[in-house]
C-alpha cells in the first residue's frame, strides 16, 4: 500500500519567527489574575532594560532604559510570581505583539526564569525573520549618518502550550538601520522581500507604547 500525499485546499501562509530575548529588573512586583474556563494565571508587567555605549561627541559614557511591558500566561506564573519583587532581575524569552484592545505593543512571554536581585546592565536581543512591507527610505540626519527607515511584518505562529492563549498574529513594525548597512540595504531591498533582522527592541520617542526594531544587521533572503 503506498501512502498518499494529503491534498492542501488552500496555500499556507509562511509563517515567520520572532526571537527576543531580555534580561532586566522588575518595576514593580507583578499582580497575578486568573482566566476563567479553564483556569489560567495571568501576569502583566514592566522590566527595564540598561545599556550603556560611548559618545564619541561628548567623549563620556551615555546610559539609555528601555521599559518593556511584558504579558505572561501559564502555570508557571504563580510559581515564578508569588514571591518575586520590585528589582527582580528576570530573564525572558517571548515575541513582540499587539493587544488590540488597548493598542499597546507588549512582549509576550514564552518562557521566564529568575535570576536574583540586584541592578544590571540589561540584555536586549532581537531576531526575526520578515517581509520587507513598505519601500526604504534613506535619509542624512543632522550628524552625517545615513538612516534607513522602513516597515516589517511578521506572521507569528504563536506559542504551543495547552494553557496558552496567545495563538500568533499578523504583526507590522517600523525599522532603523544606521550607517554604511543603511546605505547597501536601501540600495538594494525591494518590497515584499524576505528578510532577517538581528537586532534591539525600542520604542518610538513619540509614543512609548509603540515598540521599534533598532537594527544591527538586516540580509535579504535569497528566493526559495
Amino acid at each position: 500500500m503506498t501512502d498518499k500525499t494529503r491534498p492542501i485546499d488552500k496555500p499556507v501562509e509562511k509563517q515567520q519567527q520572532c526571537h527576543v530575548i531580555l534580561a532586566g529588573n522588575l518595576v514593580a512586583k507583578p499582580e497575578i489574575r486568573y482566566r476563567a474556563n479553564p483556569v489560567v494565571p495571568i501576569a502583566e508587567f514592566v522590566i527595564a532594560t540598561n545599556q550603556s555605549w560611548f559618545d564619541k561627541r561628548t567623549n563620556s559614557f551615555k546610559d539609555w532604559t528601555s521599559y518593556h511591558t511584558c504579558h505572561f500566561e501559564g502555570h508557571d506564573v504563580e510559581k515564578h510570581f508569588l514571591y518575586a519583587d520590585k528589582g527582580q532581575l528576570l530573564l525572558i524569552h517571548g515575541a513582540m505583539s499587539t493587544s488590540k484592545k488597548r493598542n499597546k505593543d507588549i512582549i509576550q512571554i514564552e518562557s521566564l526564569s529568575l535570576i536574583g536581585k540586584g541592578i544590571h546592565n540589561g540584555i536586549n536581543q532581537l531576531i526575526c525573520n520578515a517581509t520587507l512591507s513598505s519601500a526604504v527610505k534613506l535619509v542624512t540626519t543632522e550628524n552625517n549618518v545615513s538612516l534607513a527607515e522602513f516597515t516589517v511584518t511578521i506572521n507569528e505562529p504563536g506559542f504551543v502550550e495547552s494553557d496558552h492563549h496567545f495563538k500568533g498574529q499578523k504583526i507590522s513594525r517600523l525599522v532603523h538601520l544606521w550607517g554604511k548597512s543603511a546605505e547597501f540595504f536601501a540600495s538594494k531591498a525591494q518590497p515584499e522581500e524576505q528578510i532577517l533582522i538581528e537586532g534591539t527592541v525600542s520604542y518610538l520617542s513619540t509614543n512609548k507604547k509603540q515598540q521599534l526594531i533598532e537594527a544591527k544587521k538586516v540580509i535579504i533572503c535569497p528566493a526559495p
